[in-house]
């Protein structure tokens, strides 16, 4: 996977209430549930789109929040972050 890592560059990114979407350099468009990342789903709008794009992460000065790409494409959610459950309801995540 290592030599993979040029084609997984964060390019570009869009965010709304419930996903966070990353484009890579590759073309691929990664979407996670944005409740994996509470300060994210906290945060509003204007901080939630200033980004700073690093080789391999996305840092959010404002919240001052990394996320890694490898980390997305695992499924690894934040520590304190909430998801669904089978019947719906959020339940409390854990850090993987």
């Amino acid at each position: 996977m290592i030599e993979h890592l040029d084609n997984m560059r964060p390019v570009d990114l869009l965010c709304d209430d419930d996903l966070l979407h990353v484009e890579l350099t590759d073309g691929r468009i990664v979407s996670v549930p944005i409740s994996w990342y509470p300060p994210l789903k906290d945060a509003m709008p204007v901080e939630r789109n200033n980004v700073e794009f690093m080789p391999t992460s996305i840092h959010w000065p404002d919240i001052d929040l990394d996320v890694t790409v490898v980390s997305m494409l695992l499924g690894r959610q934040a520590s304190g972050a909430r998801s669904l459950d089978a019947s719906g309801k959020m339940q409390m995540g854990t850090r993987q």
